[in-house]
């Protein structure tokens, strides 16, 4: 089951442009972080997939274009990529070579919008491995009473009493100081369970937040004459275990600045760094 809110916080065409044409020219120009998400991407793909030869074609052709001095030969090996991999079923690694094909085109719109299409594919990946901080300036801040929400009921499982059993290793942990570390050592089993659930239920959450902001912010960048009243899609909130429905704070309590980013992921668990060294 799924509850929605709304969030107020827009986002215009240029700042879309502005955060979408930094990380395609950061890509295009570093060729270390071009193998790197090259890299990331071919592990998504199967060997035997049909994809995998027009998509090695691709890369080269990149590789090619970027070097080339004579802008004819260019924009020809380009446009021949372009229909090439608009022949094939879309994903993800497809979806991200043709943002750095329109990138090298430049057709900033046309890139900004394959790159969504990244974030609509595969949100986790888009996330956390190929474009975290590109997550971090358009998405994140939508998200913020999604994080807040997750973020309370995280504290709700840990603020329960713990079994009698553990009561033993709570006093131990009052000659400690009042930090994080001391709760994460009195969590129970029951607690842990819920705590890893929680976590599994939040990456559900955000993926689905994630494809629904890729879709409004791909309205945005179509509506080129601006005419349109486009409105953020409802946040996207659920109902797991045994903690009822995700509370959604209105009043956006958990700010940008106090959100500990890990590779493009904001982890319900970051305060409790030794939480997944610990066997329940």
């Amino acid at each position: 089951m799924t509850t929605a809110a709304t969030t107020t916080t827009t986002t215009t065409s240029a700042q879309i442009l502005h955060h979408t044409s930094t990380f395609i020219v950061d890509v295009l120009s570093q060729s270390d972080l071009r193998r790197q998400v090259f890299t990331t991407l071919s592990r998504k793909i199967l060997p035997d997939q049909i994809i995998v030869k027009p998509l090695t074609v691709a890369v080269e052709t990149i590789e090619n274009a970027i070097s080339t001095k004579n802008p004819a030969t260019r924009i020809s090996s380009l446009r021949l990529v372009e229909k090439l991999l608009q022949s094939y079923p879309e994903n993800v690694f497809s979806a991200l070579i043709l943002s750095l094909v329109y990138g090298l085109r430049q057709c900033p719109i046309n890139a900004a919008l394959s790159l969504l299409d990244v974030f609509y594919l595969d949100p986790l990946s888009a996330r956390s491995e190929i474009a975290p901080i590109l997550f971090e300036d358009l998405f994140l801040l939508h998200l913020i009473p999604v994080l807040q929400g997750f973020n309370d009921c995280r504290s709700r499982i840990l603020s329960s009493k713990p079994p009698d059993k553990n009561q033993g290793r709570s006093r131990r942990g009052k000659a400690m100081d009042n930090s994080q570390t001391k709760l994460l050592s009195g969590v129970s089993k029951i607690q842990g369970k819920k705590l890893k659930n929680l976590e599994k239920d939040y990456e559900e959450v955000l993926d689905q937040n994630c494809k629904a902001f890729a879709g409004y912010l791909k309205e945005i960048l179509e509506d080129k004459d601006g005419t349109r009243s486009i409105s953020p899609p409802p946040l996207i909130l659920t109902k797991f275990s045994d903690e009822g429905e995700v509370d959604f704070d209105s009043e956006n309590k958990l700010k940008l600045e106090d959100i500990k980013m890990s590779n493009g992921r904001y982890n319900v668990m970051s305060h409790f760094p030794f939480y997944s060294s610990i066997d329940f």
